[in-house]
């Protein structure tokens, strides 16, 4: 294929970015070389970051990091040698690092981020001496690093996200807020949820543990909120509960450090498990669980109705609390369709035992919707936004007859004692 082909065949596959991998598999077939691979300049090394042909065959290895100071790519960005080598084994310049691996040629260009800043080089080396090798496929491959600058960019971004986010795990940079969740009948706090909260630029908690999922990270991030929160438990009162939301897989891992210790208070401890999460085996899941449930921990499904997982982490993990996501609880006083939905989470919490739960609670009018379709307890900023404040949540956590001197506290119990039939 010409030159101009295999740029024009990257261009219509491109998707928004062309892709490394894509870029050195058509060099490496394009300029017949034996291996053509990109390095990024990294701490005073480099790394490999995709590489295609018989890259093994000169120690080049996928997110391997060398710190040799003398690679024909270090070579050729610090300008010592040209971008194309025919014949190494001819040429003086690089004579001493043909002691490590013998190598017949060299073509290489650098790669600039965005800004302008330097990456690293995309280059290609072979065994045997290339005379065919010249300027004009070193002008090709200068194309193709214009085309991945989005994705060096993107590269650079997820580098430097993940160093921020085990920087933060180190730094045990979390502060964790809580919100009450009220029972219906008795105005009392039944316990506090606890919501992680990162410091700037993580504004978005979800976007946070996403990004550490994606790097492997968000099970010991997940550790490090479950470990602050932790801190609330000596305030709670005797019957009052805190929960946690976890994943899965965070959930499995930390329910076998937590089998292995006698310490854990786990009657006063309820895991929320999202409906959003995918559960890949509730076997394995029960397995790990059924210790600690019998040592009363108890499990919640958080977010129930607002995807598609619902009924069936209610149905596997026969929970004891089913937490109704408040796209079904705000708005439910003025929608049908919606007390509908939450009834048959009533008719089914009926049969598994479960107490519900509505999330979301932010109008009197859908207060009194859920009091009239007999869910058990709420949750939402009508009756307690998330809060670190400590003596705000110990008026939170006190006994109802000690909070009516609190006028927070009356408020609330003015909210709740009020009453509107709503027809089902």
């Amino acid at each position: 294929m010409s030159s101009a082909g295999v740029i024009n065949d990257l261009q219509d596959r491109a998707s928004g970015r062309v892709g490394l991998d894509r870029v050195v598999e058509l060099s490496q077939r394009h300029l017949g070389v034996d291996a053509v691979f990109i390095t990024e300049l990294a701490g005073g090394g480099e790394i490999c970051r995709a590489a295609a042909g018989d890259a093994a065959s000169f120690d080049i290895v996928v997110n391997h990091r060398t710190a040799r100071q003398t690679t024909y790519s270090r070579r050729l960005l610090a300008g010592e040698i040209p971008s194309v080598v025919p014949d190494a084994g001819a040429d003086r310049r690089v004579a001493e690092l043909a002691a490590d691996t013998p190598i017949g040629c060299f073509i290489g260009v650098p790669l600039h981020l965005s800004d302008g800043t330097l990456y690293g080089a995309l280059c290609g080396l072979s065994h045997s001496p290339a005379p065919g090798l010249d300027e004009r496929d070193v002008r090709f491959m200068s194309t193709l690093g214009e085309l991945v600058v989005e994705d060096l960019d993107e590269r650079r971004r997820q580098e430097q996200l993940r160093s921020d986010l085990l920087g933060l795990i180190e730094g045990q940079e979390v502060e964790v807020a809580y919100q009450p969740i009220i029972d219906l009948r008795s105005h009392e706090c039944l316990g506090l949820e606890a919501l992680a909260r990162f410091p700037e630029p993580y504004t978005r908690p979800d976007r946070t543990l996403a990004a550490a999922q994606s790097f492997g990270l968000r099970v010991e991030l997940e550790r490090l909120a479950v470990s602050e929160a932790w801190r609330i438990i000596p305030l709670l009162g005797r019957r009052q509960f805190l929960a946690l939301n976890l994943a899965p897989d965070a959930l499995v891992e930390l329910a076998r450090r937590a089998n292995v210790r006698d310490d854990v208070p786990l009657s006063q401890v309820v895991v929320e498990v999202t409906e959003h999460s995918v559960v890949d085996c509730y076997e394995v899941l029960h397995r790990e669980l059924e210790p600690l449930r019998k040592r009363g921990l108890r499990i919640a499904v958080d977010d129930a109705g607002a995807g598609y997982a619902s009924l069936r982490h209610v149905l596997e993990l026969r929970p004891d609390f089913i937490k109704v996501d408040r796209s079904l609880i705000h708005g439910i006083a003025d929608d049908r369709a919606r007390r509908v939905a939450v009834g048959a989470f009533m008719s089914l919490a009926r049969d598994l035992g479960s107490m519900v739960i509505g999330e979301g609670v932010e109008r009197q009018a859908d207060l009194s919707a859920v009091r009239a379709l007999g869910l058990h307890a709420v949750q939402g900023f009508l009756l307690g936004r998330p809060t670190t404040n400590r003596e705000r949540l110990a008026r939170f956590l006190a006994p109802k007859g000690s909070r009516q001197a609190d006028p927070s506290a009356r408020k609330r119990s003015a909210l709740l004692r009020r009453r509107r039939p709503v027809n089902v």
